[in-house]
């Protein structure tokens, strides 16, 4: 599974838990819809489908008790390279070039939309924007590095965005507006000033200073756990280089769509 699946993942006991473990049988699931839900272990077995979907931090997937793993991985590694220039990154160099690589192609996109608001606001299938995978962005920041690496005490910026399901009681103790309605230079300043911060870390850093163990967790609702300094930056990097994907994926359907013109 993901490096940090069970980091960015704060799932709610009460939800859903009548469905752990049970077994379905002759149901009707037609049009069934999970997300940000827990569903290792999920066996569909001698069922009738089409068109299905699956997409997430996921592990090894099997179809018909064929191994897709490494063919969905080498798909999407060929789509975007970057991406695995990022889950590869270890040493304090490749951190480096993965985390400017990556930036470079937010760059790119961010210039390719500037002059198109719908672009930057509209969702594709209930996705997040651009614009609100941008705030993501910020709130996933403040947490592995504000939070977890550099220790300050008030990290969280009101406009950051958690992930969806996140517990009210998260988002009060953060003092998060997920509400907020900023425009698109709004929050690239927000991300910009965070963004500045992390290129000033990974050029301070020594290698040695990578398997620090971080003092606090990434935030209220994260597992008590060791976070290295390097496996927050992991985090970061993985969060910024999927939510890239993520955002190209919906960006070219946007764009083949004649209502966006």
């Amino acid at each position: 599974m993901s490096e940090h699946t069970d980091d960015v993942r704060r799932f709610r006991p009460d939800v859903g838990a009548q469905l752990r473990g049970a077994l379905l049988r002759g149901a009707d699931l037609s049009g069934l819809e999970i997300r940000d839900s827990d569903v290792s272990g999920l066996r569909i077995v001698d069922c009738l489908a089409d068109e299905i979907s699956v997409s997430g931090a996921l592990g090894r997937v099997f179809v018909s008790d064929v191994d897709v793993t490494d063919h969905v991985r080498e798909v999407l590694d060929a789509r975007l390279p970057v991406r695995r220039l990022a889950r590869e990154a270890t040493t304090l160099l490749q951190l480096r070039r993965a985390w400017d690589a990556v930036q470079q192609e937010w760059d790119a996109l961010i210039a390719s939309v500037r002059d198109s608001p719908a672009l930057v606001s509209a969702q594709v299938g209930g996705e997040w924007s651009l614009l609100q995978t941008l705030r993501h962005l910020r709130f996933a920041a403040d947490a592995w590095i504000g939070t977890a690496v550099l220790g300050e005490i008030s990290p969280h910026h009101p406009w950051g965005l958690p992930a969806d399901g996140t517990d009210h009681a998260v988002i009060t103790t953060l003092d998060l507006a997920p509400d907020a309605d900023p425009d698109l230079d709004a929050v690239l300043a927000i991300r910009a000033e965070r963004r500045a911060v992390i290129d000033q870390l990974l050029a301070d850093l020594t290698e040695d200073e990578l398997d620090r163990v971080c003092e606090r967790t990434p935030g209220p609702g994260y597992p008590l756990r060791e976070y290295t300094v390097r496996r927050c930056l992991r985090v970061m990097l993985s969060e910024e280089v999927e939510h890239l994907r993520y955002t190209l994926r919906d960006q070219t359907a946007l764009r083949d769509d004649p209502a966006t013109d």
